[in-house]
């Protein structure tokens, strides 16, 4: 299996600002991953490591998937983000970070990633009760997010990236959460992780 690139985070953060939560979806299945995960089935390889730096506040996920197969595959790497400081947030898409913001009082915490070069492709934020109640996906056997494009309130953003993977290939999937104290800090942080990924 190949590995992932190496990532040394200067201090693992604590408490509820961890960040992100990985799973992977793949020929109509899905499960969640702990957080150094890594399992073989029919389609390949996937592993999972989640890392923070608290020095600039970015958490980050890596999901590595190797295509062990003779054909093309479509995984969806799924990622939720909930923050039990963020009670009263504002959460939403927003088409110029190519990212989901939450916005609370004096705190901005910035969701994105990247697979193959691509951002996100769907977006599922909801309220914490009605995440639970109805579920992220609209049809799991096709891998289809629920669509709702803003919460406020406690809430919880799931999003997907997602790319097609050819045969024998190996593709890292890397998304994020950026803490600061403002939305241009964030914007920020953001466009230099896109440029350098």
């Amino acid at each position: 299996m190949n590995t992932m690139s190496a990532y040394k985070p200067h201090a693992v953060q604590e408490g509820p600002r961890k960040g992100l939560k990985a799973g992977v979806w793949m020929d109509g299945t899905f499960d969640w991953h702990s957080e150094q995960d890594s399992f073989t089935n029919h389609a390949g390889e996937v592993r999972t490591l989640i890392q923070s730096f608290t020095k600039s506040q970015v958490s980050f996920v890596t999901c590595t998937i190797k295509n062990n197969g003779r054909a093309f595959k479509y995984p969806k790497f799924v990622f939720q983000y909930e923050n039990i400081l963020e009670r009263q947030a504002v959460a939403f898409y927003s088409p110029p970070e190519r990212a989901i913001l939450h916005m609370s009082q004096g705190s901005i915490s910035l969701l994105g990633g990247t697979l193959k070069g691509q951002g996100i492709s769907q977006y599922c934020i909801q309220g914490k009760g009605n995440l639970y109640k109805n579920g992220c996906f609209k049809s799991l056997k096709d891998g289809i997010l629920s669509y709702s494009p803003l919460a406020k309130g406690e809430v919880s953003s799931i999003f997907s990236l997602e790319a097609e993977i050819g045969p024998g290939e190996c593709a890292e999937a890397m998304a994020w959460v950026i803490h600061t104290p403002t939305k241009e800090e964030a914007r920020g942080l953001n466009e230099g992780l896109l440029r350098t990924l």
